[in-house]
């Protein structure tokens, strides 16, 4: 089996119809077995497109479509005739005596099965066969059975298969429960056969094929017996591994993630002096080196600072209003997303880690900063490309100066930085105590104050007291504003775990839907792999 990976849907389309194109030039009166569903559409535009400029001509061609729903109309906007006629047949100079579509209108369905396959065989066999694949590896309406019927049939449709096609009908209850299809041996007697598939769905099916022996519970595996298959697909589907990267203001994280776990980690140093195109190489090459070892899909970054239009604004960083994405896309060759870091960090802790629970989550980062992120029915919520900067709320009137220009922000009274200028004031204020003996001692970090509180320093508790309060505020404005299901602790004095969360919960009361992250410093990592 030949395996053509593409980076979207479009080259995938291209290059079916290229194969399509050559196959006609080569045969004029070629028989083509046609696929219908959302798949094999962008390939049918192109086969116009190709019509319309001179390149193709249909005139002589014979097509036999694969299926079709039984009981339905041939008016039926849901009918694979109308399917048909929309999406290629009336566009292109193709004679209507030389299609050939399942009836769905017959009396006698078995009747017309036989019919069916004896044209089939009397054309001389299909000279090239365009297939999708289902969810479930079914090929054409051939489902997941002990034993698969080998010619033309009278098929029922799983619930699988009802439910992944209730997209092109009003309601569930609309799917037709049966269809017309080849069989497999009819499809395996064609002369050579395309197989099309997109996206994260089709992966398990895909890989399946790839990966197993053949098997009646996944038919797409009998095309293995085939000489010519050509499997033409895009990185989802063919790959659940992707890369995410974690950029910092002085390192970047880069992780190879599979099923939601980092399977390979590496690093990049970033310098003072270092450009955005300086970082943007260094980040490629180790991208390249790593799809070298893996099936990557994708590439996820996150990043500090604002996302608008695709372009990022990094105060620390030397992003001015740099395009990190389509830079990347065009040095790797396949798709990259990028997102705030803190939007990556929420959504790994989502899909991993102490949010997989539940539906609506904010993470809140407390380090040198506040970082948050807000997922919501599981898409990261960014607004216009700045949502989320809860350190930036203001929870003292006119109070402390903040770099981003106002006064009382969060992030000024409730991070690890606010938390190391509390600790200094009071040990200056109480040059006796325990703190300021601990303070004199040592460079003062977000520890220094825990180290007093381990010695019961009754100035330390005050301190502690305070800055949980001021912690509690904030948790208070998120929780009344996106009434999420979670708020997620993370960063730094996260690692306090109930030290912090304790009091926190007794402040806040009574809401109690706050807790630990989980992920630490995977969680942007995972995070950005799964944009």
């Amino acid at each position: 089996m030949k395996v053509i990976v593409c980076k979207n849907y479009e080259e995938m389309s291209k290059k079916a119809a290229d194969i399509i194109k050559k196959q006609i030039k080569k045969k004029p009166d070629s028989i083509l077995g046609l696929a219908t569903g959302s798949t094999p559409v962008g390939t049918y535009e192109c086969l116009v497109k190709m019509y319309n400029d001179g390149e193709l001509d249909f005139e002589k061609i014979t097509t036999f479509n694969l299926d079709e729903y039984y009981p339905i109309s041939h008016d039926s906007d849901q009918s694979y005739h109308y399917f048909m006629n929309e999406n290629l047949f009336k566009y292109v100079n193709i004679n209507k005596s030389r299609i050939h579509i399942p009836d769905g209108e017959t009396e006698d369905p078995n009747a017309e099965c036989e019919r069916y396959e004896e044209m089939v065989k009397e054309s001389g066999g299909v000279d090239i066969q365009i297939l999708g694949i289902g969810r479930n590896g079914h090929i054409g309406f051939n489902e997941p059975d002990l034993s698969l019927n080998a010619k033309t049939h009278l098929t029922s449709l799983t619930e699988d298969t009802i439910e992944a096609n209730s997209r092109f009908f009003d309601n569930e209850d609309e799917v037709p429960k049966h269809a017309l299809t080849m069989g497999m041996s009819t499809i395996l007697s064609s002369k050579k056969i395309i197989l099309l598939a997109n996206g994260s769905s089709k992966h398990k099916a895909i890989s399946q094929l790839l990966t197993s022996d053949i098997t009646t519970d996944n038919p797409s595996t009998l095309l293995k017996v085939h000489p010519d298959v050509t499997l033409i697909c895009d990185y989802e589907a063919y790959s659940d591994m992707r890369i995410g990267v974690d950029i910092g203001g002085m390192s970047v994280k880069i992780g190879v993630v599979d099923d939601n776990e980092i399977i390979d980690r590496a690093s990049v140093e970033i310098n003072k002096g270092m450009t955005a195109d300086d970082i943007t190489k260094k980040i490629a090459a180790v991208c390249k080196g790593l799809k070298k070892k893996y099936q990557i899909a994708s590439i996820g970054i996150g990043t500090p600072g604002t996302i608008s239009d695709g372009k990022i604004f990094a105060a620390n960083l030397p992003f001015k209003n740099y395009p990190l994405a389509e830079t990347l896309e065009k040095k790797l060759g396949m798709p990259v997303r990028v997102e705030n870091d803190a939007n990556c960090a929420a959504l790994g802790e989502f899909v991993a880690g102490a949010g997989k629970e539940y539906n609506s989550i904010v993470l809140v980062t407390l380090g040198t900063g506040i970082g948050s992120g807000i997922v919501i029915d599981g898409k990261i919520y960014s607004g216009r490309g700045a949502a989320g900067e809860a350190g930036h709320m203001c929870v003292e009137m006119d109070g402390l100066d903040c770099p981003c220009g106002r006064k009382g922000c969060w992030e000024q009274y409730a991070s690890a930085a606010a938390l190391i200028r509390q600790t200094k004031e009071a040990a200056a204020k109480n040059p006796d105590s325990l703190l300021a003996e601990i303070v004199n001692s040592e460079t003062v970090t977000g520890k220094t104050l825990f180290k007093a509180l381990n010695k019961n320093c009754p100035v330390a508790e005050d301190v502690f007291d305070k800055f949980v309060s001021y912690i509690a505020a904030g948790i208070i404005s998120l929780v009344n504003i996106l009434d999420t299901e979670q708020v997620l602790l993370a960063g730094g004095l996260s690692n306090e775990g109930e030290r912090i969360l304790k009091p926190l919960l007794e402040k806040i009361a009574p809401i109690n839907c706050v807790s630990i992250a989980q992920l630490k410093s995977d969680a942007g990592v995972i995070g950005a792999a799964a944009l």
